[in-house]
């Protein structure tokens, strides 16, 4: 498991020297630069990663073969950024800081508590956190992995996250969430959703839970099709008890996701477009608890997949993920006498 003292020895963490060889050899070993003869130059070559103080991070990829051109040879000469198509591609903060970041964010600590750390920006910060999201929300969400099947117990619910509007009638504002939870080995999903009509739901089921699953539900109507749907469904009707005397259905596990789910959420996410990837944060960081392995190595696993860095960047799954350009009401909110979790 990693810690901030080990980066910070990995990395040594002077911003005018190059990068230590063991941190280079560490970031291509999590898949966040590129491996050695896995860059070629326009002349089928090779690149090498050589030492070059005007370029970031003091390393750059070159190619100072020759290639015949109008029967001469001549000497190549391209090079590259070690930061091409990778994760730190956009960004001028040094890697290491990057690193750190990352290593904070899984750790779920406070925005205050990064910005003391590495001595960057709110903005900065707030940025980070949204690309992060969409790393996650990329593995967790675009990429998963269905649950269930046979011999096995899956609880469904659905849940409004937001806060309650005292001056409006008790009334609760904000994002209706519908999830699941695996009672066998804890896997889970969560996703926003606007309507909680069949049509809705049952689109999602499919989605994240195999056939043969047996569901344990409320009594809500739109769940009434499941068995038509290839699950043995079984519902608990909460208006009049927990559990369901006669079957033992319940669904105590989701409640309970839902408790822990809202407390991981930020107080100051209030708009749609974040819950997407906050809710995958959540899922992210719960899976890693659950298959008990460190979360900043599978980040940078998932980091590895979205920024490719010999195929390049997936646009499609950045566009696809959360939208969160311009300034967050987290920050127009933030009160430094608060502890914002990201």
């Amino acid at each position: 498991m990693w810690s901030v003292i080990k980066l910070f020895k990995l990395f040594d963490c002077n911003e005018n020297d190059p990068l230590p060889i063991a941190a280079i050899e560490q970031l291509q070993s999590w898949g966040l630069i590129a491996k050695p003869n896995t860059l070629k130059c326009k002349n089928n070559h090779f690149l090498i990663l050589t030492e070059n103080r005007d370029y970031a991070d003091g390393f750059v990829w070159r190619c100072r073969k020759r290639s015949m051109v109008s029967n001469r040879k001549v000497r190549c000469d391209v090079k590259q950024s070690l930061r091409k198509n990778t994760f730190f591609e956009k960004s001028h903060l040094p890697i290491w800081k990057i690193v750190i970041f990352s290593h904070l964010w899984t750790e779920n600590v406070s925005i205050l508590f990064i910005k003391k750390q590495i001595d960057i920006a709110t903005q900065t910060v707030v940025d980070w956190a949204s690309f992060h999201r969409e790393v996650v929300y990329d593995g967790m969400i675009l990429r998963h992995q269905k649950i269930g099947g046979e011999g096995k117990t899956v609880e469904i619910d659905e849940s409004k996250f937001g806060r309650r509007k005292y001056h409006r009638g008790h009334r609760v504002e904000g994002q209706w969430v519908f999830g699941g939870v695996e009672r066998e080995t804890g896997k889970s999903f969560l996703i926003p959703v606007e309507r909680r009509d069949k049509e809705t739901l049952l689109v999602i089921i499919k989605d994240w839970i195999l056939p043969g699953t047996l569901i344990m539900s409320d009594c809500w109507k739109s769940y009434d099709c499941l068995k038509d749907e290839g699950y043995t469904h079984l519902t608990v009707n909460h208006s009049i008890e927990f559990k369901n005397p006669d079957t033992g259905a319940h669904t105590n596990n989701v409640e309970g996701m839902w408790r822990h789910a809202k407390a991981s959420m930020s107080q100051y996410c209030r708009k749609k477009r974040f819950y997407a990837g906050y809710l995958a944060k959540y899922m992210f960081l719960k899976s890693c608890r659950l298959q008990n392995v460190d979360p900043l190595a599978e980040f940078f696993k998932l980091c590895s997949i979205v920024y490719d860095p010999v195929d390049g960047v997936r646009a499609d799954v950045v566009e696809s993920a959360e939208s969160e350009s311009g300034t967050d009401s987290e920050i127009e909110s933030e009160d430094e006498s608060q502890t914002v979790f990201f």
